[in-house]
């Protein structure tokens, strides 16, 4: 539920995203450069983590405002999901090891906890550079951790519409 809200918060249709100012025009970005970005954030969670991503996807949407309205100018986000194949007794020490990694490249930390069983947990983080978050949690299974990346919200560069994928 946290990734959700995390998600849910990102931008908004009258200009109000998380990073710039409420009237700051949003940048104008293509989608390529986007899917590399959120790709190169999570193949950085897989080198920390030690182990390698699995089902790595990509969607585009249009933005969606913190009462969740739906953008209509074309404004969108990106979000990445893949999953990291880690053994339940190393799901704690591995969600750990990624966040130390987050925190020695100043990255924010927005929420870290366990879970009451002590054996799952999820670890947050925001990049105030590009306003990127990542989330990865325990699965129900308990034998993969989830990642999801939101990246901001972009307009879009001329010719693509990735609000109407």
């Amino acid at each position: 539920m946290a990734v959700v809200a995390l998600l849910g918060t990102a931008c908004t249709p009258g200009g109000d995203s998380v990073s710039p100012g409420k009237e700051d025009p949003l940048e104008i970005k293509a989608a390529a450069e986007v899917n590399s970005l959120a790709e190169e954030h999570a193949e950085a969670v897989s080198a920390a983590a030690g182990v390698p991503l699995e089902n790595w996807r990509t969607n585009t949407a249009p933005c969606v405002g913190r009462g969740g309205e739906i953008a209509d100018d074309g404004r969108w986000t990106l979000t990445g999901f893949a999953r990291l194949p880690v053994a339940p007794t190393e799901q704690i020490a591995t969600l750990h090891r990624v966040r130390d990694s987050w925190r020695e490249q100043g990255h924010e930390i927005t929420e870290d906890r366990a879970f009451t069983e002590g054996d799952g947990g999820v670890v947050s983080m925001r990049e105030a550079a590009t306003s990127v978050t990542i989330s990865l949690a325990t699965n129900a299974s308990r034998d993969r951790i989830a990642l999801i990346i939101a990246t901001d919200c972009y307009q879009p560069a001329d010719g693509e519409d990735p609000a109407n994928p």
